[in-house]
């Protein structure tokens, strides 16, 4: 990828497309209208994985199953199941990626796991260039929009911003 506001360039990522159920085009060409999932059944079953692996109660057995669950179904068979030693919070992390991809989950799932900001995890065009580069810990949290400083003399800006 050469430039980031190149549409063409990377890899692209066809989950969302612009049809309806019986696979007619989208009746707004410029705005799509296909629903986007909030929260679904995959992404309960992640979070109660990772809950268990933090210590959150439930079963490790249960949380390999449901994880085993959403793998059969995405490879259509099970030939991508895991078995118990590669249940980790790593690999947790890595299989919201893919499960949950432009789901809008990324940003919350890298700062819940330390490794949005800092240098520990590195992927191309963060921090502003091509190679990827460390950030600041200040970018964990938003800026509070100046309309809502202004309207609550409360409140404080985050730091760094």
């Amino acid at each position: 990828m050469n430039t980031i506001s190149n549409f063409n360039d990377g890899i692209a990522a066809p989950k969302f497309r612009n049809l309806s159920a019986g696979g007619q085009r989208g009746t707004d060409p410029t705005f799509v209208d296909t629903d986007f999932p909030v929260f679904r059944l995959g992404d309960a079953y992640l979070i109660y994985a990772e809950a268990q692996l933090r210590g959150g109660g439930g079963t490790r057995a249960q949380a390999l199953t449901y994880v085993n669950d959403l793998r059969t179904r995405a490879y259509g068979d099970a030939t991508g199941n895991i078995t118990d030693p590669e249940l980790t919070l790593d690999f947790l992390l890595a299989e919201r990626g893919r499960e949950l991809l432009w789901e809008a989950h990324r940003r919350s799932d890298l700062v819940r796991y330390g490794k949005f900001t800092g240098n520990s995890y590195v992927w191309a065009w963060k921090g502003g260039v091509a190679a990827g580069a460390s950030t600041p810990a200040t970018l964990d949290l938003y800026p509070l929009p100046a309309s809502e400083l202004i309207a609550n003399p409360n409140l404080v800006q985050n730091p760094g911003y």
